[in-house]
C-alpha cells in the first residue's frame, strides 16, 4: 500500500486560498514522511470565520511562503500518487485551483476520499480509535486520513463509529448568514445616486471568494440598496454566489419569464462594478 494524504486549511471562502498543507507519505502501510508548512495566501486576507476554525492569523503568515514557492517540495508527493483526504473534493479542488492561481500546470494523480469511504467526520474517527487529534492543523488531519485509510485496508470490519463528546461547536458561518435588522435599510443620506444599486432591491444568494454576507451587504448598503431576503416580483437583482439556493434562482427565471427584468450579477460582475465606483 503506498499513497499520500493531505489536507489543506483556507484564509476564506476561496479554496485558492490556502494557508496550511500537511502530507503524509505512507509505503506499505507505513508512515515514512510527513511534510508541513504555514503559507502566504494571495494579500495574506482571511475571514474571521476561518480563523475560528483553524487558528491561523495573517500574523503567522505573513513571512510565510507562498504556495508558489514551496510547490517544488510538494510535487514530489503529489505527481503519479495515489492522494487521499478526508473530504477530498475540497482539498482536490483546493490544490487545483490554487495551481490555475499560479498558473502552474496541475499534475496526474489519482484521489481516493476517506470520508466517502466512512462517511464519519475525523474527529469521531479519532474518538473511537482512541487517536489524539488537533483538528484542523493541516499536518494532524493529513495523519488522521492516512491512519483511516489504513485501517480501512486491514482485513477486518471497522468498529461502530462513537461521536465525539468534546467536539467543538462551529459557529455561524459568515458567508451564509442570514441578514437582518439595520443591514437591510438602504443608507440614502450618504449614498450616491448615480449608482447602479441606487433604490434597487437586491437579494444575495451562495457564496462569495472576495466578501462575507455582512461584509457584502454593507457595501450595498452604502450604495444605496434595498436588500431583500426573499426573492419577489420587486426585485432588481440578484447577486449570485457558488451554491446558490436554487429556489431563489428558480424564483427569478419564473418572474423574468412572465416580464419581469431582475438583474443577475456574478462575483466578476460585482467586483468590475465596485472597481468602477472606486475609481
Amino acid at each position: 500500500m503506498e499513497f499520500t494524504a493531505i489536507d489543506f486549511e483556507t484564509a476564506h471562502g476561496a479554496r485558492w486560498s490556502i494557508c496550511q498543507v500537511g502530507i503524509v507519505k505512507v509505503k506499505n502501510g507505513v508512515i515514512v514522511d510527513r511534510y508541513e508548512s504555514l503559507i502566504r495566501p494571495p494579500d495574506n486576507r482571511y475571514h474571521s470565520f476561518n480563523t475560528s476554525i483553524h487558528g491561523i492569523t495573517p500574523e503567522m503568515t505573513i513571512d510565510a511562503p507562498s504556495f508558489y514557492q514551496v510547490w517544488d517540495e510538494i510535487i514530489p508527493y503529489i505527481e503519479g500518487q495515489l492522494i487521499v483526504a478526508h473530504n477530498a473534493g475540497f482539498d482536490v479542488s483546493a490544490l487545483e485551483q490554487t495551481l490555475e492561481l499560479y498558473d502552474i500546470d496541475v499534475p496526474v494523480f489519482d484521489y481516493d476520499c476517506t470520508y466517502k469511504r466512512t462517511g464519519v467526520a475525523l474527529d469521531d474517527v479519532c474518538y473511537t480509535f482512541g487517536w489524539e487529534l488537533k483538528h484542523h492543523d493541516a499536518l494532524a488531519d493529513a495523519e488522521a486520513c492516512a491512519k483511516l485509510y489504513i485501517e480501512l485496508h486491514r482485513e477486518r470490519e471497522l468498529p461502530v463509529f462513537e461521536k465525539n463528546p468534546f467536539k467543538k461547536k462551529k459557529g455561524t458561518n459568515p458567508f451564509r448568514t442570514q441578514l437582518s435588522g439595520d443591514i437591510l435599510k438602504p443608507d440614502f443620506e450618504n449614498a450616491d445616486p448615480e449608482s447602479p444599486f441606487y433604490k434597487q432591491k437586491v437579494v444575495i444568494t451562495g457564496l462569495f471568494n472576495q466578501w462575507e454576507r455582512y461584509e457584502l451587504a454593507y457595501k450595498l448598503k452604502g450604495l444605496g440598496a434595498k436588500i431583500n431576503t426573499n426573492i419577489s416580483g420587486q426585485t432588481n437583482m440578484v447577486l449570485v454566489g457558488s451554491d446558490p439556493g436554487p429556489s431563489k434562482l428558480k424564483k427569478v427565471d419564473m418572474y423574468n419569464q412572465q416580464g419581469k427584468h431582475i438583474q443577475k450579477l456574478n462575483e466578476q460582475d460585482i467586483k468590475e462594478i465596485f472597481e468602477v465606483l472606486e475609481e
